[in-house]
């Protein structure tokens, strides 16, 4: 289910990442004019979400926010759905 920028936008608005030890700021995607993209069908590609989170210096921790609050889309270079890792 492709999800429009308004709904993403107001998404991360609503549930922001939270973590003591990460500065969210430095996120690569952050700021990204292309919402849609980290939110692929699952007959998409996630290259260029994997592409921008491959230059990020906190991939990890996205990737552990992902699992650890069971978010869908692309977060640290990987797609899940509900905080399961599918590809």
């Amino acid at each position: 289910m492709r999800r429009s920028p308004t709904a993403v936008t107001t998404y991360l608005a609503e549930h922001p990442p939270t973590a003591d030890d990460e500065d969210w700021s430095a996120a690569a995607c952050r700021g990204d004019g292309h919402p849609d993209r980290w939110f692929p069908d699952p007959s998409e590609s996630f290259d260029y979400a994997a592409e921008v989170c491959g230059r990020c210096p906190i991939a990890a921790a996205c990737g552990s926010y992902a699992i650890a609050t069971a978010q869908t889309g692309v977060w640290g270079g990987r797609e899940y759905r509900r905080g399961k890792m599918i590809r």
